[in-house]
């Protein structure tokens, strides 16, 4: 009786791993792509107003606003994807777009 207890409770414990690393794999693909569709959406001109009104749609990722000597810049990464993707915008003084890098 105990050994089908053991082995009961293994089996749920790996079928909770498995599906834990499925939901964790769909959330991490949808993260990167909000970086990418997001960061997509941005040319050169558009306004810093624009970008972070934009950006603070995000539901999957983050970003954080830095003061530069060329102006600012906006990284814009997902903890989901342990900030391996994620872009960068630079900004010129008078806060428009100079370029979108992905990183």
């Amino acid at each position: 009786m105990r050994s089908k207890t053991f082995f009961r409770s293994k089996y749920i414990a790996t079928v909770i791993s498995i599906f834990s690393l499925v939901a964790f794999g769909f959330y991490s693909n949808e993260a990167r792509k909000e970086v990418y569709f997001i960061c997509g959406n941005y040319g050169t001109g558009d306004s810093l107003e624009h970008v972070v009104k934009q950006l603070n749609t995000v539901n999957l990722s983050e970003y954080k606003v830095e003061n530069v000597e060329q102006g600012k810049r906006i990284t814009h990464s997902s903890k989901l994807n342990f900030h391996l993707v994620g872009c960068n915008i630079q900004f010129t003084p008078e806060e428009k777009v100079v370029s979108v890098s992905y990183g």
